[in-house]
């Protein structure tokens, strides 16, 4: 494109050039024609006087003829600098230019000798379908992480089961109330958050039709709107503390395999202002037990020995209320000369074996009976049960929950009898007195193995893991609960 710019001008100005040329040629002849007019007029005036106006004439038009004269050369010389000058820089670049040409060309031709490979692409890396990014969802991660947790789980062990089921409900509710975003949205405060709004959320929500068809978050507001004589109890503060618990333990697990995600496990929450305290249970009082114990042998009790049994195997035997209600007459076993309950035997349901449901690994053990179990007519009674498969509480093995059941009608019992008091008072305040009573005769040791308690220690830990025989004798031997009247059971 330089090249026909640089070649068009220099043509132009040539072109010019020439023209100017002509022009100057032009002008000396009419120059000379003036100069032979001017002449000649001079030579007429000495001759013919009249002659003097049309010299006149020709020598006004010699001046402006002279000036243009000189014009036309400056441009002359001028042109013919320009032209000389253009034709040297042609010159110089048509020669840098056939250089450039003939490397190009030989650059052409090496390129042709060199055979460059295609690019192979490389394979994609497999990945498991579960291998998500910082976009993905949380109720996507959070799902995958639940369901490998159910693939693994026994279906027999309620306690796990139990536990899966309040992390599927702490789940839900974390994507109910902050919603379900992309894992790079969550901030650790997103954890205060769910604390906030979950604290005020009505008890037992699904009973009230007013709540029917909310969100948790509307509930909360429609809950905190209402009269104070007409506002439900919200949840309280242990059931907060569990569902962030359990929300922090799905993130950490979802978490693990996405780079790049914040840290909400370790955030500290504050617990809204007045969210109802959490309330230790206690031991029941002795007053109580002995009120439950005397109407446990009533007439009307005593026409469901399913239900007026469990008080006093609770109180002594220290085992959980769901425990007792899988208790078969099989697992009262002989183990050198001593009668105990064996727990750590599988049950046989249906001519099936499964595991027996227990809430932790040291639930498993050895239960030492003690001799007020015999003497009220207990063990007699277990033995002796007709109960489908040999369970002696049977009947509440028909319900869908067993366990849940039997807590229920041991509550109505305890409200009908006036004994009973909000998550204070409640049956599981029998195996706090029963943990008191061997703690204080037979020692923390034994009292942990007797209840099913993790041992607290690395020395407790030392030594064999269920009661030995020994041990068993120990428990047997120590006194009655102080004050407790085992006579509704025990006539004299």
């Amino acid at each position: 494109m330089t090249r026909e710019i640089l070649t068009s001008t220099l043509a132009a100005l040539s072109a010019e050039l020439a023209d100017a040329k002509r022009q100057a040629s032009s002008l000396n002849i009419q120059m000379a024609k003036l100069q032979a007019s001017r002449r000649e007029a001079y030579y007429e005036e000495q001759d013919y006087p009249d002659s003097a106006g049309r010299l006149q004439s020709l020598t006004k038009h010699v001046g402006p003829l002279n000036e243009r004269r000189k014009q036309l050369t400056a441009l002359q010389e001028r042109l013919g600098r320009i032209g000389q000058a253009l034709s040297s820089d042609k010159t110089a670049w048509e020669s840098e230019r056939a250089t450039y040409e003939s490397v190009v060309g030989l650059l052409g031709r090496i390129e042709r000798q060199i055979v460059v490979p295609a690019p192979v692409a490389a394979p994609e890396p497999e990945a498991d379908e579960r291998a998500f990014k910082p976009t993905t969802l949380l109720g996507i991660a959070g799902r995958s992480v639940l369901d490998a947790r159910k693939a693994a789980l026994n279906p027999n062990d309620e306690t796990a089961v139990r536990y899966e089921e309040r992390l599927e409900a702490a789940f839900a509710a974390f994507l109910d109330i902050i919603g379900d975003k992309p894992l790079n949205y969550y901030l650790p405060i997103h954890m205060q958050d769910f604390a906030t709004v979950l604290a005020r959320v009505p008890k037992n929500r699904s009973k009230y039709s007013i709540f029917k068809g909310l969100s948790l978050k509307e509930m909360a507001e429609k809950n905190a709107k209402l009269p104070a004589n007409q506002r439900k109890q919200c949840l309280a503060e242990s059931t907060v503390e569990s569902n962030l618990s359990e929300v922090k333990n799905i993130w950490t697990r979802v978490a693990a395999g996405v780079p790049g995600l914040r840290d909400m496990s370790g955030y500290r929450v504050t617990m809204p202002a007045g969210t109802e305290k959490a309330i230790d249970r206690e031991p029941l009082a002795v007053s109580s037990i002995n009120i439950w114990l005397r109407d446990a042998v009533t007439p009307k009790r005593l026409k469901k020995p399913h239900q007026s049994w469990l008080p006093l195997a609770a109180l002594l035997t220290g085992m959980r209320l769901a425990e007792l209600i899988y208790l078969n007459k099989a697992d009262i076993v002989d183990v050198e000369g001593n009668e105990v309950i064996d727990v750590r035997r599988p049950l046989l349901i249906n001519g099936e074996e499964i595991d027996r449901p227990l809430k932790t690994k040291t639930s498993k053990r050895i239960v030492a009976i003690h001799p007020l179990l015999r003497d009220s007519g207990f063990i007699e009674f277990a033995k002796n049960t007709r109960g489908n498969d040999g369970f002696v509480f049977s009947r509440y093995l028909n319900a869908d929950d067993p366990p849940d059941a039997a807590q229920k009608q041991m509550s109505n019992w305890m409200h009908a009898i006036k004994i009973h008091e909000t998550q204070r008072q409640v049956f599981h305040s029998l195996r706090h007195n029963a943990k008191h009573w061997f703690r204080l005769h037979a020692g923390d040791r034994l009292a942990d193995l007797q209840c099913g308690h993790a041992l607290d220690s690395v020395s407790a830990k030392y030594g064999y893991k269920y009661l030995e025989p020994e041990e068993v004798q120990k428990v047997m031997a120590i006194p009655a609960l102080k004050g407790v009247d085992f006579s509704p059971f025990i006539p004299r």
